[in-house]
């Protein structure tokens, strides 16, 4: 079932994109602004009007907030309980930048106008961590703990990577996609310490 929530969130995603494309004439604001590059990756500096967000902007905002809000609550448990100190030390990174990434998320959210409903409330969707997963980790122990935490921040990581990417393609807001990129960048970079 999650794979199906795979394509289909990836392919939304793409179509909004696509949606975007054909309908602002390539010469408009969110194309003259396309290369500008806010100078500090930390914060997310505006470089557009809101008016310049897609579609494919708000629903990649829309879905990376709770995905991460969620498991930033998995990486802090793993952070706490992992036994193997390789995966409490990435826990611990991945929790401190999930954190800020909320961050620049919910500025970014702000200066777009977007709603902040969260339209997958109650969506088993790869990526997310479900309150019954939650719990499943929070009653888990030792060795089973570990594989545990590793599958679910291993889906996390690998789900953020690739709506990353779908928002870098498709997305229309500068600032959008220089937060996307900068996300892929970390995420993609924590999934390789995690291994194979």
């Amino acid at each position: 079932m999650r794979r199906a929530f795979v394509g289909a969130a990836v392919a939304a995603l793409a179509v909004c994109g696509a949606l975007a494309a054909v309908a602002r004439p390539a010469d408009g604001p969110a194309a003259a602004g396309a290369t500008t590059r806010a100078a500090a990756p930390a914060a997310v500096t505006p470089t557009t009007t809101a008016t310049a967000f897609n579609p494919t902007d708000a629903a990649w905002l829309q879905l990376l907030l709770p995905m991460t809000e969620q498991n930033v609550r998995l990486a802090e448990l793993t952070a706490e309980r992992a036994t193997g100190p390789g995966l409490r030390a990435l826990a611990t990174e991945i929790a401190a930048a999930g954190r800020a990434d909320l961050g620049r998320l919910q500025e970014l959210t702000r200066f777009g106008g977007v709603s902040g409903d969260n339209p997958h409330t109650g969506h088993d969707m790869p990526g997310f961590t479900t309150p019954t997963e939650y719990a499943e980790a929070q009653r888990a122990t030792g060795a089973d703990f570990d594989r545990y935490a590793d599958l679910h921040l291993r889906q996390y990581l690998t789900q953020s990577v690739r709506l990353a990417d779908s928002e870098s393609t498709s997305g229309s807001a500068p600032a959008a996609r220089q937060l996307a990129g900068d996300l892929r960048r970390t995420r993609a970079a924590q999934l390789a310490r995690l291994g194979p």
